[in-house]
């Protein structure tokens, strides 16, 4: 039987960017919570966006953000890892030799800025982010920063596996988490190592666990669940790993999935 329920947030639960989730995922949590089965949202997103999203049952789920740099519940941090500072400033300088492209960095509780750009708007306003401009970082920010992220329209990943992957990839996991953003974390800091924790707290195994995903952030949380789930319209990198393939998210594909389970095991 299904003990946890992880899914992640942006292309698999609601449209990149937006707030539009499916309001039946709010009765197919507490309907969760009702049969014992614990739910966790997992996210390059960080809390303060993710406990709005889920509002009405925010106090009744864990919290895999940053791209699984960070686990908590709503009121305590379970882990988090951070990024060394010389390593920080040296990526953060390359970051900005990418034409059209800007940074955020994350730390526990709010995400951080150079200037009032697009990419802060699309923060604020989409993601409904807590995000801060601070100026130069290196000049300006002192907390502790758990993941960094690149945002550029159009052509990301491409932009960044140019130069700046390259030199990066054997030290921090570096992945697509939409197309117009990279995120960087430590590599024990994925949403897969993240998820292998939350099963441990709670004493849940992989064949015990249930995933949702569709990008190639996505993949270590799939591999550490025996019901893994790609999105019907998931990367097919993705969907090659998954166990299982969803209805897209047009279709609301996960609640589907959800409740047809639910059902099978005459969950009330």
């Amino acid at each position: 039987m299904i003990k946890l329920i992880a899914s992640d947030i942006d292309g698999t639960l609601v449209p990149d960017g937006t707030d539009k989730i499916d309001p039946r995922m709010m009765d197919v949590v507490k309907r969760c919570r009702r049969n014992g089965i614990h739910f966790a949202g997992a996210s390059g997103r960080q809390f303060a966006s993710m406990y709005r999203l889920f509002a009405p049952v925010a106090e009744d789920i864990f919290y895999i953000t940053d791209n699984g740099s960070i686990l908590r519940s709503y009121k305590e941090v379970l882990s988090m890892k951070v990024i060394d500072k010389k390593d920080l400033w040296d990526m953060v300088r390359d970051a900005k030799k990418i034409p059209r492209s800007d940074i955020m960095l994350c730390g526990r509780d709010w995400a951080y800025c150079e200037d009032e750009g697009e990419m802060f708007y699309w923060l604020r306003d989409s993601y409904k982010f807590n995000v801060k401009v601070v100026g130069d970082f290196e000049e300006h920010l002192t907390d502790d920063i758990s993941k960094m992220s690149i945002y550029r329209t159009g052509d990301c990943e491409e932009a960044v596996n140019e130069e700046f992957t390259p030199k990066w990839q054997n030290k921090f996991l570096i992945a697509s988490a939409g197309t117009m953003w990279m995120d960087i974390v430590l590599p024990d800091a994925d949403k897969g190592t993240s998820l292998r924790k939350l099963q441990e707290y709670l004493g849940v195994t992989p064949e015990e666990t249930m995933v949702f995903g569709d990008n190639l952030n996505d993949i270590g949380m799939l591999q550490a669940s025996e019901e893994s789930y790609a999105i019907g319209s998931a990367r097919d990198e993705v969907k090659a790993v998954a166990k299982h393939i969803a209805p897209p998210l047009s279709e609301y594909g996960e609640t589907t999935v959800i409740m047809d389970y639910l059902d099978s095991i005459g969950a009330e």
